[in-house]
């Protein structure tokens, strides 16, 4: 049986319990979504979150840019995320795994941005499996029955 989007939620509830130890909450200054140009998601974490947008122009957007494609998103501005409104995450209930864990854990220790409130207190990882759950995170997308690469 595949994995559902019941066990996403779940999953992404312990990675919520996980990262909890740091007790810090995002600054919602919107920076890594307006200087990020591609981003990982796996096809689970898309449909979860196509059930919470209803926009399929946003959503198409979405895909493109989450496949690495650097897009025009809204006027001149090239390459952020569709569903960043202002500083904030308009999807951030859904939003996926490598969002979740930027801030807290933070790759060889320098790419957070100036600013954000998570540096000096991050966590380093030099490898992806070094991240919390992501040995499960790639259970679950390969008992969703989707191709993924590590």
């Amino acid at each position: 049986m595949g994995a559902t989007m019941h066990d996403l939620t779940k999953f992404y509830e312990a990675l919520d319990q996980a990262l909890q130890p740091l007790k810090m909450n995002c600054g919602a200054c919107g920076e890594c979504c307006r200087k990020t140009s591609k981003l990982r998601v796996y096809p689970l974490e898309l449909q979860y979150i196509s059930r919470f947008v209803q926009d399929e122009h946003s959503m198409k957007k979405f895909i493109d840019f989450s496949n690495n494609k650097v897009v025009k998103i809204w006027g001149d501005i090239v390459g952020h995320c569709p569903f960043q409104v202002g500083d904030y995450c308009s999807i951030y209930e859904v939003r996926p795994y490598y969002c979740r864990v930027y801030g807290p854990y933070n790759y060889r220790g320098k790419n957070l941005l100036k600013g954000c409130v998570y540096c000096g207190h991050s966590t380093t990882y030099f490898d992806k499996k070094e991240l919390p759950l992501y040995d499960e995170l790639l259970n679950l997308m390969k008992n969703s029955d989707q191709s993924i690469d590590s």
